[in-house]
């Protein structure tokens, strides 16, 4: 929560009709993100007090959040309603998510559009975790539920992973907890755009292998220290490539260039870099890009091998293609 909204703020003087805009406008500190997340996206309190806590320099023990939280929330409804009461307005007179401000402030959280449970299927907003990743339950008890029904019946865990609207395939079995929501549906929506092709392949660990001296370097000397799984895996995902031909040195690899910044193959971890694929593919010339939802210093490393099919639509594509999943 990084403030009062400057779109709200920008929404007194703007003309736009957007007077729910101009009421969050008069709200101090992150006083309006607050109040959006609950009133307009339902974002459960827990989560809400966690991302309170995440502004806070020093996170007190005792301290009861909940009821400052909710203390901060009851303010800021008096006062956007007195802003309304002033317009002519009440609270029942507005949509909540007819505002710019409202939806700028979702877009902001990630929490702006619907997304089913994978449990019961109810649209849900997905709730962003500690992490930034979206929960994909709307519930713990749906969470729960789901995981005895996976426990009961793995065939039916396996039918479901092939759903696209949900934002699940076949290759992502074992991954979809670790892929963000918004990735996989990205992911989903390009595949089905005929832009890219997904697979899942498995790679073996590369054991004593050993680069040039400059690649060497790069591994150990800038990213990684000699035990990390990152960097077991970056070995093995080199040998993988260079078995195969690949110049090494044409590597996007877990957000930097290897040495070229023309880059057709880039290995990626953990799925921090992989909302930049597009932007790899369509401006560094890419091809190709592996990525590891999960790491490990395992003797076999299972990854998704992503390849760009068609270069125009991928230019093409835009966020909207998601919206109107």
């Amino acid at each position: 929560m990084n403030g009062s909204d400057p779109t709200a703020r920008a929404a007194i003087h703007s003309g736009d009709g957007d007077v729910l805009g101009a009421a969050l406008a008069q709200l101090k500190g992150n006083d309006a993100d607050i109040i959006v997340l609950r009133e307009a996206f339902e974002v459960p309190m827990t989560a809400i007090i966690r991302l309170y806590k995440a502004t806070r320099q020093r996170v007190l023990p005792d301290f009861d959040y909940l009821g400052h939280v909710q203390g901060i929330m009851e303010g800021a409804r008096h006062q956007v309603r007195d802003f309304l009461a002033q317009e002519g307005f009440t609270a029942d007179d507005l949509d909540w998510h007819s505002s710019i401000a409202v939806r700028d402030i979702g877009a902001r959280y990630r929490v702006h559009h619907l997304v089913p449970c994978r449990h019961c299927g109810h649209s849900k907003i997905p709730i962003l975790s500690r992490t930034g990743r979206p929960r994909e339950y709307c519930s713990d008890a749906c969470r729960q539920a789901a995981y005895r029904s996976r426990r009961a019946n793995p065939a039916a865990v396996a039918a479901a992973l092939d759903d696209p609207a949900a934002g699940l395939r076949p290759c992502f079995a074992g991954f979809e907890r670790r892929i963000p929501a918004d990735s996989r549906f990205k992911l989903v929506a390009l595949e089905k755009a005929g832009a890219i092709s997904i697979e899942r392949i498995t790679i073996d660990a590369a054991g004593d292998a050993k680069f040039e001296h400059h690649i060497e370097r790069h591994l150990w000397e800038r990213r990684w220290l000699p035990e990390s799984p990152f960097l077991h895996t970056a070995r093995a995902a080199l040998s993988h490539l260079r078995a195969r031909g690949v110049n090494l040195d044409e590597v996007f690899l877990h957000g930097e260039d290897m040495h070229s910044e023309v880059t057709p193959y880039a290995v990626g971890f953990a799925c921090r870099y992989l909302p930049a694929m597009r932007r790899v593919f369509v401006e560094f010339g890419g091809t190709e890009w592996i990525e590891f939802p999960r790491v490990s210093k395992g003797a076999v490393l299972p990854c998704l091998r992503i390849r760009a099919v068609d270069h125009v639509k991928l230019a093409a594509f835009e966020q909207h293609s998601l919206d109107a999943r």
